[in-house]
């Protein structure tokens, strides 16, 4: 009988000996799995780290891509609404002559140096809506774009063969659409009398009080709009405040006048 509980304990020591083996394997196992996550959290850090760095510096490359882009085209020009087939055979001497008609030439004697010039890339498009394509101009001399800007600004409509002609500076897309992005602070602006410009490449100057400020985002801007607004209600109700009682006074004078005449 004692051998056989002997026998019993043995087996049961052998088990509790592979369950420590076991055990001990599976700590040695999940020690190591714990370095290795430890390993791949740092190294997952470290790429999180150097794609935040490439994103900076992919973005940085963008924008300077685009800035020698838009210098490239800092003589150009996009004219509108210009109807398809004006131009004829000779697009350069077209739109010279074509600036002279729309400013006059008390205000452009004579045509500005034309390098280059041609309707953008395409084909005309048959549904009239669409309207005809625009014109692209690239001038000799930067200041005569300049020129041709500021005299579209002074005269403000331009009319070809019953047309209204826009001019524009001719700018990349992702240049254009960071400008479009300040279209509600700018009639925002234009409701409260503020007067303001676009600068390059894509900030707003403001106006106000003598003092010029700038704004890099329409985020900024609407914060400024919004602590303006404030001010002047604030203004507009220091202002009401004297009138009142002004007011109040006289209509006590009144009263006692009325109370003395009745005595």
């Amino acid at each position: 009988m004692l051998s056989h509980f002997d026998a019993k304990l043995d087996t049961i020591h052998n088990s509790v000996h592979q369950m420590q083996d076991s055990l001990n394997f599976m700590k040695t196992t999940v020690g190591e799995l714990e370095g290795r996550v430890g390993s791949n959290q740092d190294e997952l850090s470290r790429l999180e780290t150097r794609i935040k760095q490439l994103e900076k510096q992919n973005s940085y490359l963008a924008e300077r891509v685009e800035d020698v882009e838009n210098w490239s085209r800092a003589s150009n020009i996009r004219l509108l609404r210009v109807p398809e087939g004006s131009e004829g055979r000779d697009m350069i001497g077209f739109v010279g002559q074509l600036l002279i008609q729309l400013f006059g030439q008390d205000k452009l004697p004579s045509p500005p140096v034309i390098e280059r010039a041609h309707r953008s890339p395409g084909t005309p498009n048959p549904n009239p809506k669409a309207g005809p394509r625009p014109i692209l101009v690239r001038f000799l001399h930067f200041q005569d774009k300049l020129n041709i800007l500021r005299l579209s600004r002074d005269k403000k409509e331009l009319l070809f063969k019953g047309n209204r002609v826009h001019i524009y500076p001719a700018f990349s897309a992702g240049f254009m659409e960071k400008r479009r992005l300040f279209t509600t602070v700018k009639k925002k602006l234009r409701d409260l009398d503020i007067e303001y410009a676009m600068q390059y490449p894509a900030t707003l100057r403001v106006q106000v009080a003598g003092k010029r400020l700038f704004f890099r985002s329409p985020d900024e801007a609407e914060i400024f709009i919004l602590q303006h607004t404030r001010k002047m209600q604030l203004l507009d109700n220091e202002n009401k405040i004297p009138i009142d009682k002004k007011r109040l006074h006289t209509l006590q004078n009144i009263k006692i006048h009325i109370k003395d005449s009745i005595s």
